[in-house]
């Protein structure tokens, strides 16, 4: 062999190495593998987790806010907790690198607050598992020299098993074993043996002991629902959503619901012994709330929203679109549906404060993306139908589907180009993007301007409704936590508010049923109560808080005074 042979050999030799080991490299699979394993009889999980390299720690991608060093038990031979900042990690005892380890956990059905619960139970011992507690970090590994493509992971796959169980989630249903691979936000898996109920527009999974009367109800209409928005936005929905309902408090003696969507899914939780007997006020409420949760599927899912300070248009327009849903199929006639916007304007007015609406997510003040956004839905209604009768809000949405449907994603100025070009005009685009951005407003005049020349007069009334008289009640609560504890944690039921510890703040450092303040209902007479509570901080005294039986939970200074009520503001139908 020839000196030129000899290098085109080497050559040759070296670029196979090299595309045998590029092809190797490729087919290396840098998945996080999560093994999730359910066992009913004790209601406990194992989790075990198979990296794809060896790591001197690990690190959970979601800063949950629960301890999971307290709820997750690992073997405390072979693993220890650290802490890296605020991060909370698993580190190996000797320090030794490590590419699998498990953590065992029961069911942990404690409130969470500002997060996903970790799991929910079905009265039949079925239960959901939210999957993105349980979700590493992919930041573990940055050297290129020890992960190829520059991150822990390409992704995380989650093999789910549970004996003789249903694993449902994401529209589809599977016995025993399960896989998925982790997408966004995560969602919620069911384990159990409940039958799931599917028709062409979703698949449920119901809790037994759900009173007839409420499944009977919401199947009745629910179906309906995705066809009245499939037809009102010109857009079908590119998945099958899977609708998890349990009753959850069945002894409590009161009725609330409470839930949320993820990517493809609902998940409504009804509590209490109330719910037991028909009632059509509550149903409306349910069923509001499951339309709101809908409508998410195509203002939310279908189509993404860019920028979580202008929530206004994805929060109010889901509430927009279920007060509509709500007239369409009779459940309330058309001056109940301008009540529901009227209600939701004087909370928009009375919560928005001197802040811009742009700023309520850094206030904590997201309710206010709900009833100012909704009361802006309406007038967006009434001012389309202004040029053209035929028109409504859906138009306004078909608009920004249509415009978008390519990256489907929108923002606020879609928004508005909808509005200008539907109703030929920009003044109520221009007005609505001074609330959005501006502050120091005079939050009722600037909503009354939104109605003007339409179907719907604004007044003043000093006949305050009961919505109105009980946020003024809770506004003493509200208040009091603001100012000891710079935070705000309680749940409204019927008749009372349940306030939950807050960490550093003595005043409301244990958990709370508050029905009464100085003797007065905080809901029934809770215009009486605020001004009684005015009263007392103006001369910086105590508040004395009581509970359902008017035995004294709290004794409390007034840190600070607090505004006057305001006038109620009437939206009342010109037709």
């Amino acid at each position: 062999m020839g000196y030129g042979q000899k290098i085109t050999y080497t050559l040759l030799c070296t670029l196979m190495i090299f595309l045998a080991t590029s092809v190797f490299a490729s087919d290396i699979d840098y998945q996080l593998h999560i093994h999730v394993h359910y066992q009913q009889e004790s209601d406990s999980w194992k989790a075990r987790y198979e990296l794809p390299f060896a790591v001197d720690h690990i690190a959970f991608s979601r800063q949950s806010n629960f301890d999971r060093s307290e709820l997750y038990k690992i073997d405390e031979t072979k693993f220890k907790w650290d802490k890296e900042g605020d991060v909370l990690l698993i580190r190996s005892v000797d320090g030794n690198k490590f590419n699998s380890l498990s953590i065992i956990f029961s069911s942990y059905y404690n409130f969470i607050q500002k997060d996903y619960t970790h799991n929910i139970k079905y009265t039949d011992g079925s239960v959901l598992l939210y999957t993105n507690h349980l979700a590493l970090g992919a930041n573990i590994i940055k050297d290129k020299s020890v992960s190829p493509i520059g991150v822990s992971f390409s992704g995380t796959r989650f093999h789910f098993s549970g004996p003789n169980q249903n694993i449902v989630f994401l529209g589809q249903s599977f016995k025993n074993k399960a896989e998925w691979s982790l997408e966004g936000e995560g969602t919620y898996i069911y384990f159990g043996n409940i039958k799931p109920i599917e028709n062409e527009n979703m698949i449920a999974i119901v809790d037994p002991a759900i009173p007839k009367w409420a499944w009977s109800k919401t199947q009745k209409y629910f179906p309906k629902l995705f066809d009245f928005y499939k037809s009102k936005t010109g857009q079908p929905l590119s998945f099958k959503p899977v609708v998890f309902f349990n009753y959850d408090q069945v002894e409590g003696d009161y009725s609330n619901y409470s839930g949320g969507t993820l990517d493809g899914l609902v998940q409504l939780t009804i509590n209490g012994q109330r719910w037991q007997s028909e009632n059509v006020e509550q149903f409306n409420m349910l069923f509001h709330f499951l339309a709101h949760e809908a409508a998410h599927f195509w203002n939310g899912q279908m189509l993404a929203f860019e920028e979580k300070n202008h929530s206004w248009m994805h929060e109010g327009g889901a509430d927009t679109f279920a007060n509509f849903a709500m007239l369409e199929f009779g459940l309330i006639n058309y001056e109940q549906m301008v009540q529901k916007f009227e209600d939701a304007a004087n909370s928009c007015s009375l919560n928005k404060g001197d802040e811009s609406l742009e700023q309520s997510a850094k206030l904590w003040r997201y309710r206010n993306y709900y009833t100012c956004g909704a009361t802006m839905g309406l007038a967006s209604h009434v001012t389309v139908k202004i040029k053209d009768s035929s028109k409504s809000v859906f138009d306004v949405w078909k608009h920004i589907f249509n415009a978008n449907i390519v990256d489907r994603t929108y923002n606020q100025q879609d928004y508005f180009n909808a509005l200008n070009q539907l109703t030929d005009s920009e003044q109520l685009s221009k007005a609505f993007e001074k609330f959005s951005s501006s502050s120091d407003l005079d939050n009722q005049i600037e909503i009354a301007s939104w109605f003007k020349q339409s179907e719907i007069s604004t007044t003043y009334s000093e006949d305050y409704p009961k919505s109105v008289v009980r946020h003024w009640g809770k506004q003493v609560i509200y208040n009091l936590m603001k100012s000891h504890c710079k935070s705000i944690s309680f749940s409204s039921y019927d008749d009372y508010v349940k306030t939950y510890p807050i960490d550093g703040c003595n005043s409301f450092g244990q958990s709370m049923e508050i029905q009464f303040v100085g003797g007065l209902d905080i809901f029934r007479d809770g215009l009486n109560a605020y001004n009684s509570f005015r009263a007392k901080c103006e001369n910086a005294e105590t508040v004395l808080l009581q509970d359902r039986n008017k035995f004294d939970v709290a004794e409390i200074k007034c840190l600070e005074k607090v505004q006057g009520s305001r006038p109620y503001l009437k939206l009342q139908t010109q037709l």
